[in-house]
């Protein structure tokens, strides 16, 4: 049974979903596609859903990339092993939307010295420092270097340093906040 005839058994066929996510979605929407995604197992709707993450519109992908931001805690694991394409995709996209809600993805999987990766440590730090990123996306990479960096007291410091020459009265208040935290959070670690 390839992808199609699933989605088709569970009532929503490919050509709907890719069309729904090509328009406006609800909150409905939005709710709808969870329920047939639902679960940690492969499903037709979840694997189109994927599919339709890397798709050529932006539209469609960034309406993709919005569903699986929504999945609770359990459907989100179904993404864990799927880490390095999605870091692919957030370094390699040129949608800002689509930017952030994958490093949203992303901060929400385990990161420790395993699936640590220097290119996505590089573009974190690189992000989180350029006035010309938006501020969500700063923040959020500032968090996932904080993660990577976690399980290396070495880096740790380095961040730390790099967070330091960072002046906070020149940041936006979101971005201040969060290097906040993330200063004090490796002050704590390095001092276990």
């Amino acid at each position: 049974m390839n992808i199609s005839e699933g989605m088709e058994r569970k009532g929503l066929t490919l050509a709907a979903l890719r069309k729904r996510l090509s328009g406006r979605l609800r909150e409905d929407d939005l709710h709808e596609i969870n329920y047939y995604a639902q679960g940690i197992e492969d499903n037709p709707v979840k694997l189109a859903l994927y599919r339709l993450l890397f798709d050529a519109d932006k539209r469609v992908s960034d309406n993709a990339a919005w569903v699986f931001t929504h999945f609770d805690l359990h459907t989100n694991e179904w993404l864990y092993p799927k880490r390095n394409e999605l870091i692919d995709e957030a370094m390699r996209t040129d949608s800002d939307t689509k930017r952030r809600l994958l490093l949203n993805l992303l901060l929400r999987q385990p990161c420790d010295e395993e699936n640590a990766r220097a290119d996505f440590l590089d573009f974190c730090v690189e992000r989180m420092s350029a006035v010309s990123e938006q501020t969500s996306v700063r923040v959020l990479c500032m968090k996932l270097a904080y993660e990577q960096c976690r399980p290396f007291p070495e880096l740790l410091t380095e961040l730390q340093s790099v967070l330091e020459i960072m002046e906070p009265d020149l940041l936006p208040s979101g971005l201040k906040t969060a290097r906040k935290n993330v200063l004090g959070a490796i002050r704590k670690r390095l001092s276990l």
